[in-house]
């Protein structure tokens, strides 16, 4: 038989049977038109109405041969929706072991077709189509193929399959494949947070859970409370390797968390626990690693001890560089504080106190907020590092450097704002009036930025807000950048139709392009959430608004690599009409693209 169907030159006399009415005559030669199909379609679709009429005839008791003929037809005449139709319709005769390229192009498009009516939330999904996925997850789960499994079930948003496949399988690594290579790729943040949950659940059901891995899911859920819970319950049980897994937590946190959360986790673990009173224990060594305090100690020395600065390139960099030039100036100051970042070594301004004295203007600015780049961590001598500078009494004597201070300030606690330096720096906002007053809030603002960065605090945000009503271009754009840096990534609904409304409102050039980062800000890793925001940017007159749409996206998809995200960037490179607007949009590419540089 097989020898005849190599022999064929012609399909005609094939497709003649199906006009026979004899029943066995149309299933020969429905049965010989599925082996030849591949070489003979094109002749063979010239009768796909025939071999259709026999599919919907449910008297004919071989339709299911009849639709499997009509799929491979319509997939090698390239048209997928009718192939994947046709083969539902087929049921089992439609082999999903088989390699195929048919099969593998009609399961591919069966799944995209199933993602894209799961991610619609239709409540109308074929059941045929149901059927295929479900056979392909039951040939998976045969094969033991959990990461395939774990893949599609997580972009059907089939949380029983995927908690079906981590339990299937080697749950701990499959947990931390998911945790780790997976999750961050989940473009809806409400499915995101339901896959952390169903981690949680996963984890909590051993007898010893990974409590490193549990605590990282709760931080993602923002759950400060429950992880607390545990951290005072490892605590508690002073067995010496508990102890250590709440250190490493306490660690991971600092260095992962948002700042909001740890204060909250703090807040929460000194309630439960004796963290708050003094003596030492394992207690308040993780309340102080949670604050950064150990963290930051430990960079401290860190970079001190590695500090391999040359500083002949500083000194012959300053000798030939005219310094009465500000921009030479300030690529002086900005080379040694970033040669020097976090060493707490400022030897270099110490010994050129007259080229210092020399800076006027921002320059000066720029020199003392310096301090806080080279003193960065150094939180419990901040004040008394920046004392000869920052303003006396609430009089200011030289306005450049005392902005400058505040904002050394921030940097020096930044991403670890005490109650101390953002009240102070708040206080800063409403203390000066006068003509100098935009130079001193333009430091204070930045100073809070960097000190408040992540931290939600809704009480600074309203603080920078009304400094930004005042529409002073200077004060105002750098109120614009701290606003976006103290509500980084919390999607905060009434502070971004603040900002959208006054960046429509204002006439100030600067503060528009920096109300455009701070929406980005705003919106920083909150994928979709953010696309509603973006069709609205996007279709704005002003260039700026539509500069502010490119910085959303970029913020919002960094390192994900969405593939819509960079549709919308590449589309914005060639279109848009704005010189900034194309520059933005293609060094938007480059943040979407950062964990992925083969692409």
């Amino acid at each position: 038989m097989a020898a005849q169907v190599e022999a064929l030159t012609s399909a005609t006399g094939l497709i003649s049977l199906l006009d026979e009415n004899e029943r066995e005559l149309q299933f020969y030669g429905l049965t010989q038109l599925n082996a030849v199909t591949d070489r003979f379609w094109a002749e063979i679709s010239d009768a796909i109405s025939r071999i259709e009429i026999l599919y919907e005839d449910e008297t004919f008791p071989h339709r299911q041969l009849a639709a499997l003929v009509a799929s491979k037809i319509y997939f090698h005449l390239g048209e997928f929706d009718d192939a994947l139709g046709f083969a539902m319709g087929a049921g089992e005769l439609f082999d999903l072991t088989d390699t195929s390229s048919y099969v593998q192009t009609v399961v591919n498009h069966a799944i995209d077709t199933y993602i894209a009516r799961r991610a619609s939330e239709a409540s109308d999904i074929d059941p045929r189509l149901e059927a295929v996925v479900e056979r392909m997850f039951a040939r998976c789960f045969k094969s033991k193929d959990y990461a395939q499994v774990i893949g599609i079930a997580i972009e059907t948003r089939r949380l029983d399959v995927l908690e079906q496949a981590l339990v299937s399988g080697d749950t701990q690594s499959l947990l931390s494949y998911v945790q780790h290579e997976c999750v961050d790729l989940i473009r809806s943040i409400s499915v995101q947070e339901q896959v952390q949950e169903l981690l949680f659940k996963v984890h909590m059901q051993f007898d010893t859970p990974d409590y490193e891995a549990v605590c990282l899911c709760l931080s993602k859920l923002n759950h400060p409370k429950k992880t607390a819970e545990i951290l005072e319950m490892l605590v508690k049980d002073q067995n010496e390797d508990k102890i250590l897994s709440a250190y490493q937590i306490a660690f991971d946190l600092d260095a992962n968390a948002t700042q909001e959360f740890t204060k909250a986790v703090v807040a929460e673990f000194e309630a439960a626990s004796a963290a708050g009173d003094g003596a030492s224990t394992p207690a308040t060594q993780i309340a102080s690693i949670l604050r950064g305090d150990e963290t930051l100690k430990l960079h401290l020395e860190f970079l001190f001890r590695n500090n391999k600065t040359d500083m002949n390139i500083l000194n012959r960099t300053c000798k030939l560089l005219d310094s009465r030039q500000s921009l030479a100036h300030n690529a002086t100051t900005f080379s040694n504080a970033f040669m020097h970042a976090g060493t707490t070594v400022d030897t270099f301004l110490r010994n050129n106190l007259e080229w210092l004295a020399r800076a006027s203007s921002w320059s000066k600015f720029s020199a003392t907020a310096a301090l806080g780049v080279i003193h960065r961590g150094q939180v419990k001598h901040g004040f008394h590092l920046l004392q000869p500078y920052l303003p006396v009494d609430n009089t200011s004597a030289s306005p450049f450097s005392e902005g400058g201070a505040f904002f050394a300030l921030g940097l020096i606690h930044a991403c670890h704002g005490t109650e101390k330096v953002v009240t102070y720096l708040q206080d800063a906002l409403v203390s000066y009036q006068g003509q100098n007053a935009e130079i001193l809030q333009h430091g204070a603002c930045l100073g809070l930025g960097a000190a408040g960065m992540g931290s939600g605090n809704e009480d600074i945000a309203t603080a920078m807000m009304n400094v930004l009503f005042t529409d002073s271009a200077v004060s105002g754009e750098a109120a614009s950048l701290g606003l976006g840096l103290v509500m980084m990534g919390s999607c905060h609904e009434a502070t971004l139709k603040g900002v959208l409304d006054y960046a429509k409102e204002t006439k100030h050039e600067k503060i528009i392009r920096m109300l455009s980062v701070g929406m980005g800000l705003i919106m920083f890793g909150r994928k979709q959430q953010a696309d509603s925001m973006i069709a609205l940017l996007i279709e704005e007159e002003d260039p700026l608004l539509r500069l502010g749409a490119v910085h959303v996206i970029t913020m919002a998809y960094c390192g994900t690599g969405d593939n819509g995200a960079i549709r919308k960037l590449l589309h914005l490179a060639v279109s848009d009409v704005k010189d900034d607007v194309r520059r933005a949009a293609v060094t938007g590419l480059g943040f979407i693209l950062l964990r992925s540089p083969e692409q």
